[in-house]
């Protein structure tokens, strides 16, 4: 009887056909993980079981610019998405990072300061989200990475804070609880975070977490005057407003804008002043209105 090795060895085709056939079985595992966890349809009922956000995910008293929901901030992130949105940020922003060459830098705290906290925004399942390659700009080196927290209640919902770094020792796979402390920012440092769930077909739905955040989570904006709906622009709205960007709606960058004084406190069009910017000199760096 041949040995196993001997039959490979003279059977060449046979053996690429056996290892084409193990990477069609791992890759279809993994299909069939993310269609397994991908909602089947979405409409009132689903609407019903999104999680509620029971914590801010970032410092509520370091956020001092944060852009709304649907803004034509930084690039156009509706890809794949579920019903048809294009030329819009279905996403938020917290702060500005400083622009020109240093925006891809980390900040350091300076006396006195500390970096900005990062926290699970409900009890789930951490996961570490490395990005991929910029289409819009392949050579950029993206900052940081994303933090995601599955949720424990409905696993078809993560939020994913991006550009940011992980607690040391947090690992993916990790069950974490709504306010625990997963990861940080720079005290200069933008971030972002969306709220998203798979849907069967490849397409992706997108919500903003505050249409379904808590009161509690909600309060330290509601001391500064803040409603819910203060941080999101409707579709309506936002399909009136004619955005306009340089190509197909996904990843795109809008079509830029002339540079525009930005006011005192320096804040950039299509973002919500929260508080005085501790650091009005960033902006003084380059064109407002394009923030990576």
């Amino acid at each position: 009887m041949k040995r196993p090795a001997q039959f490979f060895k003279k059977r060449r085709k046979t053996k690429l056909a056996a290892i084409s056939i193990l990477i069609i079985l791992i890759v279809g595992s993994q299909f069939a993980k993310q269609s397994m966890n991908a909602l089947e349809s979405f409409g009132p009922k689903e609407m019903a079981e999104i999680p509620k956000i029971t914590h801010l995910p970032w410092d509520a008293e370091r956020i001092y610019a944060l852009t709304p929901y649907r803004a034509n901030a930084g690039h156009d992130f509706t890809y794949r998405a579920w019903d048809g949105e294009t030329c819009r940020t279905l996403k938020h922003y917290i702060n500005y990072p400083a622009f020109g060459k240093d925006s891809n830098v980390r900040s350091v705290p300076g006396p006195g300061e500390t970096n900005i906290n990062l926290y699970a925004p409900f009890d789930g399942v951490f996961s570490i989200d490395v990005p991929g390659v910029d289409p819009i700009n392949p050579s950029r080196k993206s900052l940081g990475v994303g933090l995601v927290v599955t949720s424990k209640s409905n696993s078809h919902w993560k939020v994913n804070i991006g550009h940011s770094d992980a607690l040391p020792g947090l690992k993916s796979g990790t069950e974490v609880k709504g306010g625990q402390l997963i990861g940080t920012v720079g005290p200069k440092d933008g971030s972002e975070v969306s709220y998203e769930a798979n849907l069967s077909g490849g397409k992706v739905v997108y919500q903003s977490i505050f249409e379904h955040i808590t009161k509690a989570a909600f309060e330290p904006f509601a001391k500064l005057g803040f409603k819910t709906s203060d941080f999101i622009i409707t579709r309506a709205e936002a399909d009136a407003k004619n955005y306009r960007c340089v190509g197909p709606g996904g990843w795109q960058p809008y079509v830029p804008t002339p540079p525009v004084a930005c006011g005192t406190p320096c804040v950039p069009p299509n973002f919500i002043f929260i508080r005085t910017n501790p650091y009005p000199l960033q902006q003084s760096q380059g064109q407002a209105g394009n923030t990576p």
